[in-house]
Order: structure tokens, then sequence, then C-alpha cells
């Protein structure tokens, strides 16, 4: 039996590629042979609920933090010790890289036998986090504060037994900044569900609002500066007034500038906020009504998001760094622009109308994520648990991980 407690103060009820993660992951490991999962979910109480056969939620009462929305964090080591010493892992998956990994440390003192720990770099955490959140203080703060989040990374997930990464473009990265034992290990999207099929003509027509030249942007990222919002709503305030027919604008979630954008939906008519959609089904319906996507974040691991308005057919800009820049590159099913030009945005928007060619980039796109499926992304996981298991249990040290896609590949067959 393969036991594995994975732990992320990244969860969030509200939605997230985190929050996709963990519920694929459930889901998918459910009734697999010799397998037991158990994810500790921050939450308001402590219980423990099964999830079916061989998954285990064990909720842990945390903390909310100021600003930080629906997040709460696992700020204490005493439960997570309780979980471990219950159940014994051979393997723990580190989320988050704040506070968690020191956690992680602490609660294993005194387990019978030490579990191997892997860590998932879910986050641009030196970058997105520490860099810019000093800059925010004082410009000249960023660059020494991104070296020290590179730092604090180093210290933590560079002890790890290895390290998962969904982006060939986040191994890079982490590669050029010192950490090894990268295992790549994209995550994956659902072709069936995001499915260009499941256009709604009836949403379509609300979009159009009786001019069938409009075209339609699907904006479904959580609402703040690292996602974008701000850079997308002042691109399309320069977009309305080059085209002749103002583009519709479809805003899907939550987040803390929530207020800018029903601003936004109450000046301009095509403008439309849906708020947050939890039906998986109802957001594909969205994606395959709409006829362009962005991902305008320059810090994205993988770009599930991306992934999601590729397989539902549509054409997508994207940020230029990141790993939603590298789905737009290898797929040929848009353009990338730099991070906060909104200018550049508007212009790589104007010229993906302007072509006339919005189907057949979406169908490139379609094609390319086709790879991606959440059953490989576990498949290739359990693998590279079971090879990191084995060799703890060893006393030998990965000195190497998965590094291209040749090698995932192997991993699948």
């Amino acid at each position: 039996m393969l036991t594995i407690v994975d732990v992320n103060n990244f969860w969030s009820p509200s939605g997230g590629g985190v929050r996709t993660y963990q519920m694929e992951k459930m889901q998918r490991l459910r009734g697999r042979r010799n397998v037991h999962y158990i994810f500790v979910m921050p939450g308001d109480e402590t219980y423990t609920e099964s999830r079916g056969p061989g998954v285990t939620v064990e909720h842990l009462r945390s903390t909310s933090l100021p600003g930080t929305g629906a997040y709460r964090h696992i700020v204490r080591s005493a439960g997570l010790k309780k979980i471990f010493d219950r159940h014994q892992p051979d393997i723990i998956e580190c989320g988050s890289p704040w506070i968690m990994p020191v956690l992680i440390k602490r609660a294993i003192r005194g387990l019978a036998s030490r579990p191997a720990i892997i860590g998932f770099w879910h986050a641009d955490f030196a970058r997105a986090y520490v860099g810019r959140f000093f800059k925010d203080i004082h410009s000249a703060l960023e660059g020494p504060a991104e070296a020290m989040g590179w730092w604090w990374a180093r210290r933590h997930f560079g002890s790890f037994d290895a390290v998962f990464v969904a982006s060939l473009w986040v191994a890079e990265n982490m590669r050029a900044h010192g950490i090894p034992r990268l295992f790549y290990t994209p995550l994956g999207v659902d072709s069936e569900l995001f499915d260009p099929a499941r256009r709604d003509q009836v949403l379509v027509d609300r979009l159009c609002a009786g001019d069938v030249r409009r075209t339609s942007i699907f904006f479904p990222h959580r609402f703040s500066d690292e996602k974008g919002l701000r850079t997308m709503l002042r691109g399309y305030r320069r977009l309305v007034e080059r085209l002749p027919v103002a583009p519709a604008l479809v805003f899907a979630g939550t987040g803390p500038d929530k207020a800018l954008v029903e601003q936004a939906a109450a000046e301009f008519e095509h403008v439309h906020f849906l708020g947050f959609l939890d039906s998986p089904q109802e957001m594909a319906r969205w994606y395959a009504s709409c006829d362009l996507s962005v991902a305008l974040s320059a810090f994205e691991t993988f770009g599930l998001s991306a992934a999601e308005a590729m397989a539902s057919g549509l054409a997508l800009v994207a940020a230029d760094q990141g790993a939603a820049g590298e789905l737009v590159r290898d797929s040929g099913c848009g353009l990338t622009v730099g991070f906060a030009d909104a200018e550049g945005l508007a212009d790589a928007l104007e010229r993906l109308i302007g072509e006339g060619k919005l189907r057949e980039r979406g169908a490139l796109g379609r094609d390319h994520v086709r790879q991606f499926s959440w059953g490989k992304t576990f498949d290739t996981e359990l693998t590279c648990y079971r090879e990191v298991v084995e060799c703890h249990k060893s006393g030998l040290k990965i000195t190497a991980g998965i590094h291209d896609r040749r090698s995932h590949s192997d991993a699948q067959r």
C-alpha cells in the first residue's frame, strides 16, 4: 500500500487551479489499487471524511488571515503531526512554500519511519509573492526580495526528495536558481467537458446583442492584478475605441478587485459579470460560447484556465512569461504579450479579431492540449511517487528527474 498525504495552503473552496488539481486528484485516485490518498484540507473545523475507497479528507481547523479571502492557512504543526501519526505516510506532498515546509519537517519528528517529501511548485513563489510584494513597498526592493524568495525555496524545496513542476518553463527557471531533482508532471484538462460542442446559441446570441460581427472575450481568472485584471480592463477600453463593433467581455470569478469588474459592467454595455461559477459544466458552456480568452499572468506554473480555453476551441492571448505563454507558443493558438502591457494586449486582440481565423486558431489549441489529461497526470505522479519512495527507503538520493517531453511520454507507457 502506498500512503500519500497531500498538504497545501493554496487550497480555496472558491476556485483556482490548485482546487481543481486537488478535486481531480481525489476523483482519479479513488479506488486505485494499493493506494491510500489523504488530502489535508484547511477549514474552519477538524474532522475526518471519507471520499470513497482509498481517499480520505482530513479537514483541519486553520487560520483565516486578513486580505486572503476564502483561503485558510495551516500555521501550526500539531494538527499535522496527529494526521501523520494516524496515517504513517510513505510520502508527503508539500504544495505551498511559505511555512508549510517548516511545519511538515516539525510534524514528522518522532514518526516510526520518516516519509519521503515531495514539493509541488504550484505558484511562482519568489517572483509573484515575494518580489512583487516588496515592489509595492518600493521598486528598489523587488530584486533583493525575489533573491530572498529563491533562497528560501532552495533551503526548503531544494532539500526535499524531489519537486514536481507542471511546465518546462518552471523547470528551467527552478534549475537556473539551483533547485534540483525536478519531475515534469503537467496538469490535465478534461477535453470531453471543455469542448467546442458545448457552444450554446442562446449565450452566443446574448453576447452578440443583435450584431453577428461582435466577438466575445472570456476572462475566467481571479480578479487580481497578478492575473492581469487591470491590464484587461485598460486593454478593453482601448479596444472599444478602435473597433467598429465593441467586443463582449465576460468575467467569471471573484477576487479582491471584484469592485473594478462591477464598475466596468456598469460602464460598458457589453461587459458581463457572471460571478463565481461553481459548476464545471456551466464554465464549459461559457468557454465554448465565447471566441477568445486571455491568460495575462506572467506567473502561471501550468496555465489551467488557458488549457481549458484551448480545449474549448478558443484563440488565446497570454503573457509572454510563464506557462500559459508556453502553451500558446507550442500550439500556435494565439499571441503572447508583455505582462501588464495594456496597449500590447489591445494590439494582439485587434490582430486576432481582424485576421478572421479565430476558429482555426482555436482548433490548433484544442489539438495541442489533448496530450494533457488528468488520467495521465496522476499516472505520472504515482510513477514518480513510487520511484522516490523506493530511493528514499534504499537510502539513495535522486540525482535527476523527468525533465523533458520524451521522458514524460515514456512515463505514460
